[in-house]
Protein backbone atom coordinates (compact mmCIF):
# COMPACT_ATOMS: atom_id res chain seq x y z
CA UNK A 1 0.00 0.00 0.00
CA UNK A 2 1.11 3.54 -0.61
CA UNK A 3 1.83 5.80 2.37
CA UNK A 4 -1.32 7.93 1.80
CA UNK A 5 -3.42 4.75 1.69
CA UNK A 6 -1.84 3.51 4.92
CA UNK A 7 -2.39 6.87 6.63
CA UNK A 8 -6.03 6.87 5.53
CA UNK A 9 -6.58 3.32 6.78
CA UNK A 10 -4.95 4.07 10.13
CA UNK A 11 -7.07 7.19 10.55
CA UNK A 12 -10.26 5.23 9.82
CA UNK A 13 -9.33 2.44 12.26
CA UNK A 14 -8.54 5.02 14.94
CA UNK A 15 -11.97 6.60 14.40
CA UNK A 16 -13.55 3.20 14.92
CA UNK A 17 -11.53 2.74 18.08
CA UNK A 18 -9.67 -0.29 16.75
CA UNK A 19 -6.22 1.31 16.84
CA UNK A 20 -4.58 3.56 19.41
CA UNK A 21 -1.71 5.95 18.72
CA UNK A 22 0.81 6.44 21.51
CA UNK A 23 3.45 9.12 21.90
CA UNK A 24 5.83 9.16 18.99
CA UNK A 25 3.05 8.06 16.61
CA UNK A 26 3.51 4.41 17.55
CA UNK A 27 0.36 2.48 16.62
CA UNK A 28 -1.16 -0.33 18.72
CA UNK A 29 -4.13 -2.60 17.96
CA UNK A 30 -6.69 -3.08 20.74
CA UNK A 31 -7.54 -6.64 21.89
CA UNK A 32 -9.83 -8.52 19.45
CA UNK A 33 -12.62 -9.05 21.99
CA UNK A 34 -12.73 -5.30 22.73
CA UNK A 35 -12.75 -4.54 19.00
CA UNK A 36 -15.72 -6.86 18.42
CA UNK A 37 -17.64 -5.24 21.28
CA UNK A 38 -17.01 -1.75 19.88
CA UNK A 39 -18.05 -2.68 16.35
CA UNK A 40 -21.16 -4.41 17.67
CA UNK A 41 -22.08 -1.34 19.73
CA UNK A 42 -21.65 0.91 16.68
CA UNK A 43 -23.90 -1.28 14.56
CA UNK A 44 -26.55 -1.52 17.26
CA UNK A 45 -26.52 2.26 17.64
CA UNK A 46 -27.07 2.61 13.89
CA UNK A 47 -29.99 0.17 14.01
CA UNK A 48 -31.48 2.01 16.94
CA UNK A 49 -31.39 5.33 15.12
CA UNK A 50 -32.92 3.81 11.99
CA UNK A 51 -35.79 2.16 13.86
CA UNK A 52 -36.35 4.64 16.68
CA UNK A 53 -39.24 6.30 14.88
CA UNK A 54 -40.97 2.94 14.37
CA UNK A 55 -40.66 1.64 17.92
CA UNK A 56 -41.51 4.71 20.00
CA UNK A 57 -44.76 4.79 21.98
CA UNK A 58 -45.75 1.19 21.18
CA UNK A 59 -46.27 -1.62 23.64
CA UNK A 60 -43.89 -4.57 23.41
CA UNK A 61 -46.41 -7.25 22.48
CA UNK A 62 -48.06 -5.05 19.87
CA UNK A 63 -44.68 -4.40 18.29
CA UNK A 64 -43.73 -8.05 18.17
CA UNK A 65 -47.07 -9.09 16.71
CA UNK A 66 -46.75 -6.36 14.10
CA UNK A 67 -43.31 -7.72 13.26
CA UNK A 68 -44.87 -11.01 12.21
CA UNK A 69 -46.46 -9.35 9.19
CA UNK A 70 -44.23 -9.42 6.08
CA UNK A 71 -42.16 -6.27 5.79
CA UNK A 72 -43.14 -4.87 9.19
CA UNK A 73 -39.51 -4.52 10.31
CA UNK A 74 -36.15 -4.81 8.60
CA UNK A 75 -34.83 -8.36 8.93
CA UNK A 76 -31.65 -7.01 10.51
CA UNK A 77 -33.75 -5.88 13.51
CA UNK A 78 -36.25 -8.72 14.02
CA UNK A 79 -35.91 -12.20 12.59
CA UNK A 80 -38.50 -14.94 12.78
CA UNK A 81 -37.35 -18.55 13.15
CA UNK A 82 -39.95 -21.20 12.29
CA UNK A 83 -37.84 -24.35 12.30
CA UNK A 84 -37.07 -26.15 15.59
CA UNK A 85 -33.51 -26.95 14.53
CA UNK A 86 -32.84 -23.33 13.59
CA UNK A 87 -34.20 -22.18 16.97
CA UNK A 88 -31.98 -24.61 18.88
CA UNK A 89 -28.86 -23.72 16.88
CA UNK A 90 -29.44 -19.98 17.26
CA UNK A 91 -29.92 -20.24 21.03
CA UNK A 92 -26.76 -22.32 21.38
CA UNK A 93 -24.79 -19.81 19.29
CA UNK A 94 -26.07 -16.79 21.21
CA UNK A 95 -25.27 -18.52 24.50
CA UNK A 96 -21.77 -19.37 23.29
CA UNK A 97 -20.96 -15.73 22.51
CA UNK A 98 -22.59 -14.21 25.60
CA UNK A 99 -19.95 -12.44 27.69
CA UNK A 100 -21.67 -10.93 30.73
CA UNK A 101 -25.27 -11.96 31.39
CA UNK A 102 -27.99 -14.32 30.21
CA UNK A 103 -31.59 -13.86 31.37
CA UNK A 104 -33.97 -16.75 30.83
CA UNK A 105 -37.69 -17.29 31.32
CA UNK A 106 -38.59 -20.82 30.25
CA UNK A 107 -41.35 -22.97 31.76
CA UNK A 108 -39.15 -26.09 31.79
CA UNK A 109 -35.62 -24.73 31.09
CA UNK A 110 -35.20 -27.16 28.22
CA UNK A 111 -33.52 -24.94 25.62
CA UNK A 112 -29.75 -24.53 25.57
CA UNK A 113 -29.02 -26.32 28.86
CA UNK A 114 -25.56 -27.60 27.89
CA UNK A 115 -24.60 -24.23 26.42
CA UNK A 116 -25.75 -22.49 29.63
CA UNK A 117 -23.50 -24.76 31.69
CA UNK A 118 -20.54 -23.80 29.50
CA UNK A 119 -21.44 -20.12 29.89
CA UNK A 120 -21.52 -20.48 33.67
CA UNK A 121 -18.11 -22.17 33.64
CA UNK A 122 -16.57 -19.21 31.85
CA UNK A 123 -18.05 -16.73 34.32
CA UNK A 124 -21.25 -15.50 32.63
CA UNK A 125 -24.02 -14.54 35.06
CA UNK A 126 -27.19 -16.56 34.44
CA UNK A 127 -30.62 -15.84 35.92
CA UNK A 128 -33.44 -18.20 35.00
CA UNK A 129 -37.13 -18.40 35.92
CA UNK A 130 -39.17 -21.60 35.59
CA UNK A 131 -42.73 -22.66 36.37
CA UNK A 132 -43.23 -24.39 39.73
CA UNK A 133 -45.05 -27.35 38.16
CA UNK A 134 -41.97 -28.07 36.03
CA UNK A 135 -39.95 -28.89 39.15
CA UNK A 136 -42.21 -31.92 39.65
CA UNK A 137 -40.70 -33.35 36.48
CA UNK A 138 -37.45 -35.25 37.01
CA UNK A 139 -35.56 -34.04 33.92
CA UNK A 140 -36.44 -30.38 34.55
CA UNK A 141 -35.47 -30.55 38.23
CA UNK A 142 -32.17 -32.19 37.26
CA UNK A 143 -31.42 -29.42 34.72
CA UNK A 144 -32.23 -26.68 37.23
CA UNK A 145 -30.10 -28.26 39.94
CA UNK A 146 -27.10 -28.57 37.63
CA UNK A 147 -27.41 -24.91 36.60
CA UNK A 148 -27.70 -23.79 40.23
CA UNK A 149 -24.69 -25.85 41.26
CA UNK A 150 -22.55 -23.90 38.80
CA UNK A 151 -23.81 -20.54 40.00
CA UNK A 152 -27.05 -19.82 38.13
CA UNK A 153 -29.66 -17.82 40.04
CA UNK A 154 -32.99 -19.64 39.87
CA UNK A 155 -36.47 -18.26 40.45
CA UNK A 156 -39.83 -20.04 40.42
CA UNK A 157 -43.31 -18.70 39.73
CA UNK A 158 -46.64 -20.52 39.87
CA UNK A 159 -47.51 -19.71 36.28
CA UNK A 160 -45.52 -18.60 33.26
CA UNK A 161 -47.13 -16.97 30.26
CA UNK A 162 -43.84 -15.73 28.81
CA UNK A 163 -40.84 -17.25 27.08
CA UNK A 164 -37.79 -15.05 26.69
CA UNK A 165 -34.01 -15.08 26.60
CA UNK A 166 -31.87 -11.93 26.78
CA UNK A 167 -28.15 -11.94 25.98
CA UNK A 168 -25.92 -9.17 27.37
CA UNK A 169 -28.84 -6.75 27.16
CA UNK A 170 -28.41 -6.64 23.37
CA UNK A 171 -30.29 -9.55 21.81
CA UNK A 172 -33.59 -11.10 22.89
CA UNK A 173 -35.39 -14.28 21.86
CA UNK A 174 -39.14 -14.32 22.51
CA UNK A 175 -42.07 -16.59 21.72
CA UNK A 176 -45.75 -15.66 21.87
CA UNK A 177 -46.67 -19.19 23.03
CA UNK A 178 -44.60 -19.97 26.13
CA UNK A 179 -45.85 -23.58 26.19
CA UNK A 180 -44.41 -24.36 22.75
CA UNK A 181 -41.25 -22.39 21.96
CA UNK A 182 -39.54 -25.13 19.98
CA UNK A 183 -40.27 -23.17 16.80
CA UNK A 184 -41.77 -19.89 15.61
CA UNK A 185 -39.75 -17.49 17.79
CA UNK A 186 -38.52 -13.96 17.19
CA UNK A 187 -34.87 -12.91 17.51
CA UNK A 188 -34.86 -9.20 18.39
CA UNK A 189 -31.81 -6.95 18.04
CA UNK A 190 -33.41 -3.51 18.11
CA UNK A 191 -32.28 -1.67 21.22
CA UNK A 192 -35.63 -0.27 22.34
CA UNK A 193 -37.41 -3.60 22.09
CA UNK A 194 -34.63 -5.49 23.85
CA UNK A 195 -34.84 -3.02 26.73
CA UNK A 196 -38.57 -3.67 26.92
CA UNK A 197 -38.01 -7.43 27.03
CA UNK A 198 -35.41 -6.96 29.76
CA UNK A 199 -37.83 -4.82 31.75
CA UNK A 200 -40.46 -7.56 31.41
CA UNK A 201 -37.92 -10.08 32.72
CA UNK A 202 -37.24 -7.82 35.70
CA UNK A 203 -40.94 -7.85 36.61
CA UNK A 204 -41.12 -11.64 36.33
CA UNK A 205 -37.92 -12.00 38.38
CA UNK A 206 -39.23 -9.72 41.13
CA UNK A 207 -42.31 -11.96 41.48
CA UNK A 208 -40.26 -15.18 41.56
CA UNK A 209 -39.20 -17.06 44.68
CA UNK A 210 -36.16 -19.22 45.35
CA UNK A 211 -36.99 -22.93 45.01
CA UNK A 212 -36.57 -24.81 48.28
CA UNK A 213 -35.42 -28.06 46.70
CA UNK A 214 -32.58 -26.62 44.61
CA UNK A 215 -29.11 -26.31 46.10
CA UNK A 216 -27.35 -23.17 44.92
CA UNK A 217 -23.82 -22.29 43.90
CA UNK A 218 -20.97 -24.67 44.11
CA UNK A 219 -17.83 -22.65 43.45
CA UNK A 220 -15.93 -23.51 40.29
CA UNK A 221 -12.54 -24.82 41.47
CA UNK A 222 -9.43 -22.85 40.57
CA UNK A 223 -6.98 -24.56 38.22
CA UNK A 224 -4.03 -26.51 39.55
CA UNK A 225 -0.50 -25.36 38.76
CA UNK A 226 -0.25 -28.03 36.04
CA UNK A 227 -3.55 -26.95 34.49
CA UNK A 228 -2.49 -23.33 34.51
CA UNK A 229 0.79 -24.29 32.83
CA UNK A 230 -1.06 -26.27 30.16
CA UNK A 231 -3.33 -23.30 29.47
CA UNK A 232 -0.32 -21.03 29.13
CA UNK A 233 1.49 -23.47 26.82
CA UNK A 234 -1.63 -23.81 24.66
CA UNK A 235 -1.39 -20.07 23.98
CA UNK A 236 2.40 -19.95 23.56
CA UNK A 237 3.46 -23.06 21.61
CA UNK A 238 2.09 -24.27 18.30
CA UNK A 239 3.06 -27.95 18.59
CA UNK A 240 2.09 -30.47 21.24
CA UNK A 241 5.59 -31.94 21.15
CA UNK A 242 7.05 -28.66 22.40
CA UNK A 243 4.46 -28.37 25.13
CA UNK A 244 5.05 -31.95 26.26
CA UNK A 245 8.83 -31.37 26.44
CA UNK A 246 8.32 -28.24 28.55
CA UNK A 247 6.14 -30.16 31.01
CA UNK A 248 8.36 -33.22 30.98
CA UNK A 249 5.61 -35.63 29.92
CA UNK A 250 4.84 -37.71 26.86
CA UNK A 251 2.87 -36.21 23.97
CA UNK A 252 0.03 -38.66 24.68
CA UNK A 253 -0.15 -37.57 28.33
CA UNK A 254 0.00 -33.90 27.34
CA UNK A 255 -2.87 -34.31 24.88
CA UNK A 256 -4.92 -36.27 27.40
CA UNK A 257 -4.50 -33.49 29.97
CA UNK A 258 -5.60 -30.94 27.39
CA UNK A 259 -8.69 -33.04 26.61
CA UNK A 260 -9.50 -33.30 30.34
CA UNK A 261 -9.07 -29.55 30.73
CA UNK A 262 -11.34 -28.78 27.77
CA UNK A 263 -14.03 -31.05 29.27
CA UNK A 264 -13.73 -29.35 32.67
CA UNK A 265 -14.10 -25.91 31.07
CA UNK A 266 -16.95 -26.99 28.82
CA UNK A 267 -14.95 -25.83 25.80
CA UNK A 268 -15.34 -27.28 22.34
CA UNK A 269 -11.77 -26.57 21.24
CA UNK A 270 -8.48 -25.13 22.44
CA UNK A 271 -9.20 -21.59 21.28
CA UNK A 272 -12.45 -21.54 23.21
CA UNK A 273 -10.69 -22.97 26.28
CA UNK A 274 -8.10 -20.20 26.11
CA UNK A 275 -10.85 -17.57 25.85
CA UNK A 276 -12.70 -19.00 28.87
CA UNK A 277 -9.48 -19.12 30.87
CA UNK A 278 -8.70 -15.50 30.03
CA UNK A 279 -12.20 -14.40 31.05
CA UNK A 280 -11.71 -16.10 34.42
CA UNK A 281 -8.30 -14.51 34.89
CA UNK A 282 -6.48 -17.85 34.93
CA UNK A 283 -3.93 -16.83 32.27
Amino acid sequence: MSRPAVDSAVERLCQLGLLEVAEGNEVFAIPPEVAIDRLTDLRLQQLHRELRGITQSHRLVEELRAAQRPGAFPTASIERLRDATAVRERIDRLTLFARREILSVQPSAEHGHSALLRALRRGVRVRTVVASEALNQGPTLSRIRSLAQYGAEVGVVDRLDEYMLVYDGRIAVVAEDATDASHDVLVVQEGGLVKSVRALFARVWDDARKPADVDHTVAVPAPTDDERQILTLMCQVSKDEAGARTMGVSVRTYRRRIADLLAALGAGNRAQAALIARERGWI
